[in-house]
């Protein structure tokens, strides 16, 4: 079994791990070499003007994986003002020429709904994520529309209603099952 960018990846909801408890990562890369993606579901505990050098603006800014977590990377949705992007899904874009990303960002010429900064992505070695898969980390799902999950604050019960009802039964198991 194998997805493309722009397809997802929800964890399984008993996946113990706290880098990806709960996660949606968006895929950007699955070939020869591995995959990768970004986590689009978990705000980081910064903003971009927090983590950043310079001037940037107070946006929000998402934990993207546990790769290269002093890192920047971005989706976006404006290849028209972003060049070089590698397509993911349908009118979405993976990184691309930075120097006019700062612009556009500093030119307020893009918004924070047309764009999203993570620090750091999750990474698969070559045949990592199929095992992952083959053990049932993961729930690979196809790729949406952004319009569909960009400001969707509850993406991973979303994305769960179309899971099958075995697992959906653990989807609302709390993050700490004593606190119950």
């Amino acid at each position: 079994m194998q997805g493309k960018p722009g397809d997802f990846l929800a964890a399984h909801p008993l996946l113990d791990d706290e880098n990806f408890a709960r996660s949606v990562v968006l895929l950007t890369q699955w070939d020869a070499d591995g995959a990768a993606g970004l986590i689009v579901n978990r705000l980081s505990d910064y903003t971009l003007d927090q983590a950043l050098q310079g001037e940037w603006p107070s946006w929000p800014l998402y934990f993207g994986g546990p790769v290269q977590t002093d890192s920047l990377f971005f989706i976006h949705c404006r290849p028209d003002l972003i060049a070089h992007g590698s397509p993911v899904g349908s009118n979405l874009f993976f990184g691309g020429d930075f120097e006019a990303m700062r612009y556009a960002v500093a030119n307020s010429l893009i918004s924070p709904d047309e764009i999203r900064f993570t620090a750091g992505y999750a990474g698969w070695t070559v045949g990592q994520l199929e095992a992952e898969l083959d053990e049932a980390s993961w729930v690979l799902q196809p790729s949406r529309p952004s319009e569909e999950w960009w400001s969707n604050e509850a993406l991973y019960q979303s994305l769960a209603k179309d899971w099958p009802d075995d697992l959906k039964l653990w989807v609302n198991k709390p993050e700490v099952p004593y606190w119950n």
